[in-house]
């Protein structure tokens, strides 16, 4: 006679009452992925979905109490929070959870609202960066680029990504929280309209920050002059049209605009960390931008590395 196969095993890993406290959590994540992603089209992170359910008593209590559950209370509770996590992923609360996932999808923009935080040092400057008239940037609401109609200063990100250099990774909180800027003060995952309205109000700018040092604001406006943007983007608009042969006029943007900041830094006492707040991003640093990559020889002598086939058009 024919042994029947025993299925008591499989039945007990994929049924709740058999479930230890491990594979629970396991299967929680699993549940939570699916649910997120029926609901993609939303601009609300996954994880601030997950930190809503997460934090109510009743998710708590099951969590807490799973292991001391027997098999029918186990599968009454785990029916319990598919019900709320399904209600929770369609319904999120108008209030901030601190998942921190706003702030991992990039750092803030300032507005005139925030230079008393800058001026009392509540923000460090050295944390500030400035953004250019015309450089490529993304919209923080669908990710698309666009080109920057004017400067705007912006909280420095972490090195490799679009956190924010104020997030505590750890801990998902906010290291300036009280005297976050205003930006931030808008964001809200589940309501968009504060932060896009707030968007198309006059960002702060070096003429605001830097009012009344007039010989400063003077170096900005050469570097502008002579190191604009618009100057590096024909510089390579010259170089595509000759195949790759014509790079004189990228490589003397990039000494040239090397050698001024350097100069100014050094005559005028300015802290290299500073120095992307009064100038921007360094031509240098910018090169990823269109695809290529300088490279120094032993002799001194700079030489354009193309990093990919098709350099990208935007950042």
């Amino acid at each position: 006679m024919e042994k029947k196969a025993d299925t008591s095993s499989d039945f007990s890993q994929n049924n709740p009452f058999g479930w230890n406290a491990e594979q629970f959590r396991e299967m929680w994540y699993v549940f939570l992925e699916s649910i997120v992603e029926e609901n993609s089209s939303s601009l609300v992170p996954r994880k601030r979905v997950r930190y809503q359910i997460e934090q109510s008593c009743q998710f708590r209590d099951i969590a807490a109490g799973w292991d001391s559950m027997d098999g029918s209370q186990r599968l009454d509770a785990w029916k319990k929070l598919l019900v709320a996590a399904e209600a929770s992923a369609r319904e999120i609360l108008p209030v901030c959870v601190q998942c921190g996932e706003c702030c991992r999808m990039g750092s803030p923009t300032l507005h005139a609202d925030d230079i008393e935080a800058l001026r009392s040092g509540k923000i460090p400057w050295e944390h500030l960066m400035t953004l250019r008239k015309g450089e490529p940037a993304r919209s923080p609401f669908d990710g698309r680029p666009f080109v920057l109609p004017g400067e705007k200063i912006k909280i420095r990100e972490k090195e490799g990504s679009r956190e924010c250099v104020f997030l505590d990774g750890q801990t998902d909180r906010c290291t300036i929280y009280p005297d976050r800027p205003l930006q931030c003060r808008a964001q809200a995952c589940w309501d968009p309209a504060p932060a896009m309205d707030l968007a198309n109000q006059p960002a702060l700018t070096r003429q605001d920050i830097f009012q009344g040092v007039d010989l400063l604001l003077e170096i900005i406006s050469e570097h502008e002059r002579r190191c604009g943007f618009e100057e590096l983007t024909a510089a390579f608009d010259k170089l595509s049209e000759s195949n790759g042969h014509d790079v004189d006029d990228v490589l003397r943007l990039l000494s040239y605009e090397e050698h001024f900041r350097q100069f100014v830094c050094e005559k005028f006492h300015i802290p290299p960390e500073n120095a992307e707040l009064v100038f921007g991003r360094s031509f240098s640093e910018m090169l990823g931008l269109f695809g290529y990559h300088a490279v120094d020889g032993p002799d001194g002598t700079r030489v354009l590395t193309p990093e990919t086939e098709n350099p990208p058009s935007d950042g």
